[in-house]
């Protein structure tokens, strides 16, 4: 009888190695794990993209491994040829695909959640609703990012504005005191320079052209702030545009306007603080990403 039992262990043993070894999967492929999933659910997904023939002895090695609660979510990516117990080791362990986000200088948040989708990082509703719910327009830091796919809108809303807190200088706040300038005013009009200027030379200009419309309390007269306030990019405004009723149209409002206008680099938001020292009071584009700049409205319709 014991015989028999050591025999019968044995051959349990053996056949629970096998299934824990053999390989299960003859092709690559992708599967995204998501919060809430059952176990059920994931092995279901498993077979439904040919990682694991069965989902029974799947969930029996989860159960037997007390595994089954310790799946991670994100994107799993699996090669050919591997077993239950490296497809196993993978989802508990978390080893998801990491994709690299690079946001450029200038975006808007919505632009920023459009890349989120369509990199299927996250939903863009939830990007825009943590956005707008805290004001991060602004201080999305524009820079190359490598996001977990199991990552939450919140986690990536909360890695941009880390970065911007690790690079914005202490010396801006400073040298934006000597303009009365809190911290929201450099970063709105370090985008609105980032929007108006092309050129990495021309900032600290435009810079000035702002700086000297602020002093005289003339309007800023930002094109890029007209088109943040229709909602659209638009190659040229209409007389009509001008008119649009919001805070951010700054040929009806002077001063500058509530907040961002999109997420500036660290180059456009040095301009804010470190305008050049001119009287320049114009800047009109020549259509080839420079400007010509003047100082007075004559000039100014004279080089247009």
């Amino acid at each position: 009888m014991k015989i028999i039992t050591v025999v019968l262990c044995a051959a349990l043993l053996a056949g629970g190695y096998f299934f824990w070894v053999m390989p299960v999967n003859r092709s690559s492929a992708r599967i995204s794990i998501e919060q809430g999933m059952t176990a059920g659910e994931i092995a279901g997904a498993l077979k439904e993209k040919g990682i694991i023939p069965k989902k029974t002895v799947f969930l029996r090695l989860l159960e037997l491994t007390r595994k089954d609660r310790e799946i991670k979510r994100g994107m799993y990516e699996f090669a050919a040829g591997e077993n239950y117990a490296g497809i196993i080791h993978k989802l508990v362990s978390g080893d998801i695909i990491v994709i690299k986000l690079t946001v450029p200088e200038g975006f808007r948040a919505e632009q920023i959640a459009g890349l989120i989708a369509d990199f299927k990082l996250g939903d863009r509703d939830k990007f825009m609703n943590i956005v707008n719910k805290n004001k991060l327009e602004g201080c999305l830091f524009p820079d190359t990012y490598f996001v977990s796919t199991g990552s939450s809108e919140q986690d990536i809303a909360d890695m941009m504005v880390n970065r911007f807190e690790k690079v914005f200088p202490q010396e801006l706040l400073e040298e934006g005191g000597k303009y009365n300038f809190s911290k929201n005013d450099i970063v709105t009009l370090g985008s609105i320079i980032e929007k108006e200027a092309m050129k990495k030379n021309e900032r600290s200009l435009i810079s000035s052209v702002f700086h000297n419309r602020l002093k005289k309390r003339c309007y800023l007269e930002s094109c890029a702030t007209v088109q943040y306030a229709l909602g659209e990019h638009k190659e040229k405004l209409s007389y009509k545009d001008l008119q649009v009723k919001s805070p951010y149209n700054t040929y009806r409002h002077y001063g500058l306007p509530p907040g961002p206008i999109c997420n500036p680099g660290l180059d456009s938001l040095k301009a804010a603080v470190f305008p050049e020292k001119t009287e320049l009071m114009y800047f009109v584009s020549n259509g080839d990403g420079t400007h010509k700049f003047s100082r007075d409205y004559k000039t100014h319709l004279e080089v247009q």
